[in-house]
């Protein structure tokens, strides 16, 4: 893995009416089994205060995965008196980069929390014969205290409810309703923005792999 660069420039926060999308950057093909660590810098770090919930995301040398490795720590937590934010809004560590994932059917990861949450994976595709239309789709699961791995196949995820409306208010055209691995925009994974609990939750995310 290349050192994590000196800039924090990239939005890590994924919210299905708040985030709108980057120009289509040059697509980084993941072979099957590629593994994502923090300290990749298309994952990058920072701090996001959005849509009623904020995110500090920080490398955690000291929480490792049950396979030895650091993990990305989330920290995260509803935004006193703010609106709630939208349904599906993810907030967690985000892909800063286009992906292609076309030898790879699933996303597969560790993850653990401080305690119960709801989690959430959602992932933005772009048409590749139409460049400004785009398609958000998502999975939930729930999180505990203990680590438990995840494997989430691409085929299994559902369109994000409302999606059309606000791709048109960001843009874009509305797809089809198709994930195209090939053209993955950003990923995100971590919890609903909507049900975080009160005082906020811990998330680390570790062992994240495109695998078939």
């Amino acid at each position: 893995m290349r050192p994590l660069t000196a800039s924090l420039l990239s939005v890590l926060l994924c919210l299905s009416t708040a985030c709108a999308l980057a120009e289509p950057l040059p697509a980084l093909r993941a072979a099957e089994g590629d593994l994502v660590t923090p300290g990749d810098p298309t994952w990058p770090l920072g701090r996001q205060n959005a849509g009623g919930a904020s995110l500090n995301i920080a490398v955690d040398e000291a929480q490792r995965t049950p396979d030895g490795l650091p993990s990305f720590r989330a920290e995260l937590a509803p935004a006193p008196g703010a609106k709630p934010p939208p349904l599906r809004a993810c907030i967690g560590p985000k892909s800063a980069i286009r992906r292609n994932l076309y030898k790879t059917r699933a996303v597969e990861f560790r993850i653990r929390a401080t305690k119960p949450v709801a989690g959430l994976l959602v992932i933005t595709s772009a048409n590749t014969e139409r460049p400004n239309a785009r398609d958000r789709f998502f999975g939930s699961f729930v999180v505990g205290e203990q680590w438990k791995t995840l494997r989430l196949p691409y085929g299994t995820l559902s369109a994000l409810p409302g999606w059309p409306a606000e791709a048109t208010r960001l843009g874009f055209e509305p797809g089809d309703l198709v994930l195209r691995p090939d053209s993955v925009e950003d990923l995100c994974i971590g919890a609903e923005a909507g049900r975080l609990p009160e005082g906020g939750v811990t998330l680390f995310i570790g062992s994240i792999r495109f695998v078939r």
